[in-house]
C-alpha cells in the first residue's frame, strides 16, 4: 500500500470519490470510505414505498345539558397513492412506525379529548381535534381536521381549524333558541356541518376513499355534533351523522341514545354527547405501506399481504418495520363468499347475496404468508320487526387481502327503519338489498358490488310494486339483479354463481325472493341458496347456510317474524399438493382440508365454514 496516498488499490486519480476516468474502477480513497460510513451516506439499498398515514381521531365533547356540543376531528389524512405526492424512500433496516390513538371519551363538561399523531419515515399525520363543549360554549379544537364547535345562546362557538392538506374545519356550532346545535367534525374530505338547522346536530365531514390496501375503503370522516337533549325534553332532537370513514354519530332522542365512537383504524371522530351523555371516543389511526420491496414486521396487529408483485403491510398499532426482509408466501387459489343480507319485512325487499369472489379456474391467485393467517367467514344478516334495515345486512368474509361484502338488507314496509334514501330502500353491499312494495323508483334499489371490485362481486336489488297486491323486490345474486317484481309477485332473487374449487360443482350467492300480501304470490329465492319469500303473515325464508344466500322478504300484514336471515358465508382454499407445505392445518376442527380425488387428484382444498386460522 506504500505511496498510494490511502488509496485501496492501485495509483489512480480519484475526483470525488469517484475514480477518475481512466482509472481502475471501484477504487475509494480511504479517508472518503470513513467519511461516509461514518456520516450513514456509505452504499446502501433503498426502498420505495408508498404510503397512507392516518392520525388517531378526535374525541367527541359533552355537555351537561342545555347546549349541543362538537364533534371529534378526523385524524390528519396523507397518502402517496394515486396522488401527486411523492414516495418515500427509506433505506434497508428496521424503524419505527407509530399508530396514533384516538382521542379518549370525555364525560360532561368537557371538550374532546385530540387524537394522538401517526409518524411514518419523515411523514407525521396530526391527531384530529376534540370537539367543543356547548355549556359554556367553547370552541372546536384544532387538529389534522378540527373539532365541532359548541352550540349555545348568545352565540355558538367556531370549528377547530384544520391542518393544510391533511383534513378540514369542525363545523361552527348553532347560535341562540332553538339553535342548541353542535358544529360536526371535520373530515379528510370535507369540513363538519356548521350552523346546522334546529332540530339536527351538525353532520360529520365526509372522509377520503383509498384503494392502497388492494380495497377501496374511506377514511378520516368527522364526527356528529349534538343537539339539545336530557332527560324528558321534547323532540325528536336528531344527533348529526358521523362522515363516511368511521366518523361516529352524536347522541340522539329518544332520550337516552349514546354517542358511537369513531371507527378505529380508520382515524374517525368520535360523536358529540348531549345532555350529560360522554362524548364518543376517537378512532385510532392506521399506518399502510405498499412496495415492490420485501418487508416483515415486528407485531401481529401489522400484517403484511403479497398480491404477487407489491407488499402491503396495514399497522394497526405501532411497531417496527423490517425493510428488505420477508417470510416466504404461498399462492393458493380462492373462493370466498361474504353472508348475505336478512330479508326486510312487511312486504319487504329480499336480502342481498354476500359478495361472491373467486380466482378459480385461471385467475390471479392469492398469495398467504407462513405462520398463522386468520379467516373470517361472515355471519348472515337477521332482522326482526324492530330492526332497522342498515343491521339486516351480512358480514364480510376474508381471508389475505381478499374481502368479500356482506350482502345488503332487504328493504321494508315500515316507516323509519330504511336508509337515507327513503322508507322501503334496500341496502348497498356484495349485492343490493331489493327493495319493499313502497318504492319503484331505481334509485331506492340496493345496490351491488359495494365497494366497487373487478370482477364486480355482486348486483343490486330490483324494485317493488305498489299495488295491487303490493310485493317486495328480490335481492341481488352473484350472476344477476334481482328481479322487480311483475304484478302481483314477489321479485325472484338473483341467481348466484357455480365454481368447482371444492372438487365438484356448487352454486352460491342467490338472492332473496321479494314477500308481499295475500293474493301475491311470494318471489322464489335465486339460485345459490337465497330463501323465498313470503305472501301473508309469515316469515321470509332464510339464506342457505355456507352459501352467502339472502334471505327472503316477511309477508304482511303484520310482521309475522320479520324477513328470513341470511345465509353465512364460505371460505375454500386450494393448492396443488406438491406446492403444499408441509405443515398446512386448519382450525378449528370444523374447518378442514381434504385431498381431492382423481381426476383431480393431489390438490389439497382448506374449506371454511367459520372463522378460523390456515397454518402455512
Amino acid at each position: 500500500m506504500a505511496g498510494n496516498g490511502g488509496i485501496i488499490g492501485p495509483p489512480n486519480t480519484v475526483t470525488n470519490g469517484c475514480a477518475a476516468c481512466g482509472s481502475a474502477p471501484g477504487v475509494w480513497q480511504m479517508n472518503t470510505v470513513y467519511s461516509y460510513v461514518k456520516n450513514s451516506d456509505w452504499v446502501y439499498n433503498f426502498a420505495t414505498q408508498d404510503y397512507l398515514v392516518v392520525a388517531g381521531g378526535g374525541a367527541g365533547a359533552s355537555t351537561p345539558g342545555g347546549d349541543g356540543a362538537g364533534g371529534g376531528g378526523a385524524g390528519g389524512y396523507q397518502t402517496s397513492f394515486c396522488t401527486p405526492a411523492a414516495a418515500v424512500a427509506t433505506k434497508y433496516g428496521t424503524f419505527p412506525i407509530t399508530v396514533g390513538a384516538g382521542g379518549a371519551a370525555q364525560t360532561a363538561p368537557n371538550n374532546g379529548n385530540d387524537g394522538s399523531n401517526s409518524v411514518y419515515s419523515t411523514i407525521t399525520s396530526c391527531g384530529g381535534g376534540g370537539g367543543g363543549v356547548g355549556s359554556p360554549t367553547t370552541a372546536g379544537r384544532a387538529g389534522g381536521s378540527g373539532g365541532g364547535g359548541g352550540g349555545g345562546d348568545p352565540s355558538g362557538k367556531a370549528g377547530g381549524t384544520g391542518v393544510a392538506c391533511q383534513g378540514n374545519a369542525g363545523g361552527t356550532g348553532g347560535t341562540g333558541s332553538p339553535n342548541y346545535t353542535g358544529g360536526g367534525g371535520g373530515g379528510a374530505g370535507a369540513a363538519g356541518g356548521g350552523n346546522p338547522p334546529a332540530s339536527v346536530g351538525g353532520v360529520g365531514g365526509v372522509g377520503l376513499s383509498n384503494s392502497i390496501t388492494g380495497s377501496a375503503v374511506f377514511y378520516a370522516g368527522g364526527g356528529g355534533g349534538s343537539h339539545f337533549s336530557s332527560p324528558g325534553s321534547p323532540g325528536p332532537f336528531a344527533g348529526g351523522a358521523g362522515g363516511n370513514g368511521g366518523g361516529g354519530a352524536a347522541s340522539t332522542t329518544p332520550w337516552p341514545t349514546a354517542a358511537t365512537a369513531g371507527t378505529d383504524n380508520l382515524g374517525g371522530g368520535g360523536g358529540a354527547g348531549g345532555g350529560g351523555l360522554s362524548g364518543g371516543k376517537g378512532g385510532d389511526g392506521v399506518v399502510v405501506v405498499r412496495t415492490t420491496t420485501p418487508f416483515t414486521t415486528c407485531s401481529a396487529c401489522a400484517p403484511v399481504a403479497y398480491d404477487g408483485t407489491n407488499y402491503i403491510g396495514t399497522f394497526k398499532a405501532s411497531t417496527n418495520i423490517n425493510v428488505g426482509t420477508t417470510n416466504p408466501f404461498t399462492a393458493f387459489d380462492y373462493l370466498v363468499v361474504g353472508a348475505g343480507g336478512a330479508g326486510g319485512y312487511k312486504k319487504g325487499g329480499g336480502g342481498g347475496a354476500g359478495g361472491f369472489r373467486t380466482s378459480f379456474p385461471g385467475g390471479t391467485k392469492l398469495y398467504l404468508s407462513s405462520g398463522s393467517n386468520t379467516i373470517q367467514v361472515g355471519a348472515g344478516g337477521t332482522t326482526s320487526c324492530s330492526t332497522p334495515v342498515e343491521n339486516a345486512s351480512g358480514e364480510p368474509s376474508f381471508v389475505g387481502m381478499i374481502t368479500a361484502t356482506g350482502g345488503g338488507g332487504g328493504g321494508t314496509g315500515n316507516p323509519g327503519v330504511s336508509p337515507p334514501a327513503g322508507n322501503g330502500a334496500g341496502h348497498p353491499g356484495g349485492s343490493g338489498g331489493g327493495v319493499s312494495d313502497q318504492r319503484t323508483d331505481p334509485g331506492y334499489r340496493g345496490v351491488g358490488n359495494e365497494p366497487p371490485v373487478s370482477p364486480p362481486q355482486g348486483n343490486p336489488g330490483g324494485n317493488g310494486m305498489d299495488f295491487p297486491p303490493s310485493s317486495g323486490g328480490g335481492g341481488g345474486g352473484a350472476s344477476c339483479q334481482g328481479e322487480s317484481s311483475p304484478p302481483s309477485t314477489g321479485g325472484a332473487g338473483g341467481a348466484g354463481t357455480a365454481n368447482s374449487i371444492s372438487g365438484s360443482p356448487v352454486t352460491y350467492a342467490g338472492g332473496g325472493g321479494g314477500g308481499g300480501v295475500p293474493g301475491a304470490s311470494p318471489g322464489a329465492g335465486g339460485s345459490g341458496g337465497g330463501g323465498a319469500g313470503n305472501a301473508g303473515g309469515g316469515s321470509g325464508t332464510a339464506g342457505t347456510v355456507n352459501t352467502g344466500g339472502g334471505g327472503g322478504g316477511g309477508g304482511s300484514p303484520g310482521c309475522g317474524g320479520g324477513g328470513g336471515n341470511g345465509g353465512s358465508g364460505i371460505v375454500i382454499l386450494r393448492i396443488a399438493a406438491a406446492c403444499a407445505p408441509a405443515c398446512l392445518a386448519a382450525a378449528p376442527g370444523t374447518n378442514t382440508i381434504t385431498t381431492l380425488p382423481a381426476p383431480a387428484g393431489g390438490c389439497k382444498v382448506a374449506t371454511f365454514t367459520v372463522d378460523g386460522t390456515l397454518t402455512v
